[in-house]
């Protein structure tokens, strides 16, 4: 209902139990299970050249088999990749050309290595290699791919919303992707960090206010966020210790995602169960005296492997790199994969997330133009201000491979985020002499988020054209509980911009406000996608979400503060592939979506007002290329949406079109054997048409955003350097565009040194972000992060 998250009391048992019949009553199918027609007919792979392992990895997640084998009785040995349709079979006998080894059948969908007789003089028979089984969708994708050794590289996606697991190379979309190795290796501890590295992101709401995490994709702010594919409007609390990745979408994904803003859409993929043994233990402090540890375990539970598990621990306690600001957190996070059969997989989560930031920044407003931003290693909030956040999630996932034609796939997510109260501060200027600060506490809240899909993937083929249709159902929703307690100071001040003014707490009245039922949003789709393979240059993705959107919301009396909205929608898209040679694709699309209307925030005077429904449309040419190592990708847009803003009557109103243009450049990879550059280009041209600012340019867009993440290994083996440069250009920070932030580049250097522990790897790891302590605005609303020096030890075993 709002980023303003609320609370309710979970009943995990009974959760449990309704989650667990549900998902059994799904359709489902095997995520690990790619399309068993690839099995006895041939489908087309792109696998670039790489370590033998790793490519036998990527082709056994492409076609949906599993594979056993030893990796290290292939290391050294490379493979020359993969193009063009294949069987199984071929495919598996083209990349082992030349290794020595063949892949065996011995099951439906599974395969192992053997190692081919020497020379027939000889009668002695070689072992079959240990079983070590690559599942599809699991350890043949985002736990291989994406390695520091690899540039960061991915080649697929764990999904694409309801279309599910997809190439990068022939999604016909901007996409980008984060990597576990990546995420570690920057010492990544919130979704901000995550932002700051993506090529297209921009964190606008920053996880330290205390507010759920808000994101600036192609100019446009989202909260909307997604777990392993299934949607929530919201991300309070974020953790990515759990995570193997996060996939950032670009731009409108109402096809794949139902109601979402247009900007774009962040995934973020939990890790796991391995295969094999794995233990991992980090201790390290994420900069002031933030100290945590964090414990990372997988396995197999039973001695077939047919059970396995993941469990990601971390305690978290100390103050942050701002004066005063600290940070107390507890994640336990387990994840459980039970091979049913052969054909049917069980996935299962369950997380506790408890996070309380003591003293969340400030938010400013200015209504005069705003001069040099403060110090923002400085504490502009009070001690005493708070936010808890505790959240605890339930998600389970059927996968069935009912034939070779046919994949069902089911998955249902339950959330309980619960905050007992909230103390934050806003900070208004409106001379040179000073800004005055009201505090104000807000009662207890809570928020039930559900998500569900009931999909269908067919193939089949008419002629000489293949054809894999997704069809089927998803959804979800926010249920809203809320006190009608608010107490607030007042306006103090006016107090010295030359250092903040921190006061004794005030004496605010107790809660004894009961909660009230204040409302829910849900979000119903029916989606209808056909990938087509018209020949081996040629593909489209054709389709239609009918998107359904109801919102009501409730006064504590029971009332309806405003009339109830539904409405419906078909949002379409169409896009179109060429790949002229196996290293490059071109694609042009169309799409639509539908997005639920804004609510109009507690500073207005129309407060939690729910805005109309919005409809927004993009037209996007694309292009895709590998080069040696390199991805590069290079994207041209344009996006139109409803514009809402609060007015100089601080009423929240919508009025007008907002529209968008720009162009985005990325590059992901090996530049050589020892530098790998991850970076990209956003340059927008934006505008506001119609309404009250016609011809003015939307607040807190910046019309060139620049970014360099780059590594170096140095000549001392597994010692690397890396730098990050991140430039952000001019934001107007008003709407009638007479205050303009000035643009701001931040630099980051680390170092990384791997050495053998008893045989086992210890990395080592320090960061330090904005190096050169630069004071800047990161937007109208909030000043950007301080210096800050991070470290860890971590020792896999």
């Amino acid at each position: 209902m709002t980023h303003q998250p609320h609370h309710f009391a979970l009943r995990p048992l009974v959760l449990l139990v309704h989650a667990a019949l549900l998902c059994a009553s799904l359709p489902a199918a095997a995520q690990s299970a790619a399309p068993a027609s690839a099995h006895s007919s041939e489908q087309r792979y792109e696998i670039a050249a790489a370590p033998l392992a790793e490519a036998l990895s990527r082709f056994a997640g492409a076609a949906g088999v599993t594979l056993a084998f030893d990796a290290a009785q292939l290391s050294g040995l490379r493979s020359q990749g993969l193009q063009g349709s294949y069987t199984v079979a071929a495919g598996f006998a083209r990349l082992l050309e030349g290794s020595g080894f063949d892949a065996v059948p011995n099951g439906a969908a599974r395969f192992s290595l053997k190692k081919r007789p020497p020379s027939a003089a000889s009668d002695k028979p070689e072992p079959q290699l240990a079983a070590v089984t690559v599942r599809a969708g699991t350890e043949a994708s985002p736990q291989t791919e994406g390695k520091a050794s690899a540039g960061y590289r991915s080649k697929t996606l764990t999904s694409l919303g309801a279309l599910g697991s997809r190439s990068l190379q022939e999604t016909p979309f901007a996409v980008s992707v984060i990597p576990q190795e990546l995420i570690e290796n920057t010492q990544a501890q919130s979704a901000d960090d995550i932002y700051k590295i993506s090529p297209s992101t921009r964190t606008i709401t920053a996880q330290n206010t205390g507010w759920s995490p808000a994101v600036s994709i192609r100019g446009f702010t989202s909260y909307d966020t997604a777990e392993d594919g299934l949607r929530r409007p919201y991300n309070h609390a974020a953790v990515v210790e759990d995570k193997a990745r996060v996939e950032v979408l670009n731009g409108l994904s109402g096809f794949l995602y139902g109601a979402a803003a247009p900007g774009g859409m962040v995934n973020y993929v939990y890790k796991r169960p391995t295969a094999q043994r794995y233990n991992s233990v980090t201790l390290g402090n994420y900069g002031g005296s933030q100290n945590y540890v964090h414990g990372d375990f997988g396995g197999p539970i039973d001695a077939d492997g047919d059970t396995r598990y993941r469990l990601n621990v971390v305690k978290q306690e100390g103050n942050t790199a701002v004066d005063e600001q600290s940070i107390s957190r507890e994640l336990v996070s387990g994840a459980f994969d039970w091979d049913l059969t052969d054909k049917l997989l069980l996935e299962v989560n369950a997380v506790y997330n408890h996070y309380k930031t003591q003293s969340p920044s400030a938010y400013w407003f200015y209504s005069i133009p705003r001069g040099a931003a403060p110090d923002v290693s400085k504490n502009w909030s009070q001690a005493w201000a708070l936010d808890e956040v505790t959240s605890t999630k339930f998600s389970n996932r059927l996968t069935y491979l009912l034939n070779e034609h046919i994949t069902l796939r089911g998955a249902y997510s339950y959330n309980v985020l619960e905050r007992p109260e909230t103390v934050h501060t806003l900070n208004s200027v409106s001379s040179t002499a000073g800004y005055e600060q009201l505090a104000y506490r807000g009662g207890q809240s809570k928020s039930n988020y559900e998500a569900a899909q009931a999909l269908a993937d067919i193939q089949f083929d008419t002629a000489a054209i293949s054809h894999k249709l997704t069809l089927g159902h998803f959804m979800f929703s926010e249920k809203a509980w809320t006190s009608s307690y608010f107490s607030g100071t007042g306006w103090l001040g006016p107090y010295s911009f030359a250092t903040p003014t921190h006061i004794a707490q005030p004496a605010f009245p107790n809660d004894s406000n009961a909660l009230y039922y204040a409302g829910r949003d849900s979000n119903r789709n029916y989606v209808i996608g056909d990938s087509i393979k018209l020949n081996q240059q040629w593909s489209a993705l054709v389709g239609i979400t009918r998107s359904t959107i109801t919102s009501k919301t409730l006064a504590e009396d029971g009332s309806e503060t405003q009339a109830q909205y539904k409405k419906s929608r078909n949002s379409p898209s169409l896009s179109l592939v060429f790949t002229p040679i196996s290293w490059l694709s071109t694609y042009a699309s169309y799409i639509e979506g539908l997005e639920i209307g804004g609510r109009a925030p507690d500073t207005a005077s129309n407060a939690k007002e729910v805005m109309p429904a919005m409809v927004s449309k993009q037209k996007e040419l694309g292009i895709k290329a590998t080069l040696g190592e390199m991805q590069l990708t290079s994207a041209l847009f344009e996006i139109e949406k409803a514009y809402e803003y609060t007015g100089s009557d601080n009423i929240y109103t919508q009025n007008g079109r907002q529209n968008h243009k720009g162009i985005e450049l990325t590059a992901t990879g090996k530049a050589n054997q020892k530098l790998t550059l991850l970076g990209g280009v956003t340059l927008l041209d934006t505008q506001l048409k119609g309404g009250d600012y016609s011809g003015k340019k939307p607040i807190n867009v910046a019309d060139f955003v620049a970014k360099l993440y780059a590594e170096y290994e140095l000549p001392v083996t597994g010692l690397s350097v890396s730098s990050g440069i991140y430039y952000t250009g001019k934001q107007w920070a008003d709407e009638a565009n007479t205050d303009r932030l000035p643009a701001y580049t931040t630099l980051d250097l680390g170092l990384r040194y791997t050495l053998n522990l008893q045989g086992k790897p210890l990395t080592l790891r320090v960061n330090v972000n904005n190096v050169e302590g630069k004071n800047y605005w990161a937007n109208s609303y909030y000043v950007g992060a301080p210096r800050s020096i991070a470290f860890s030890a971590q020792y896999q075993f």
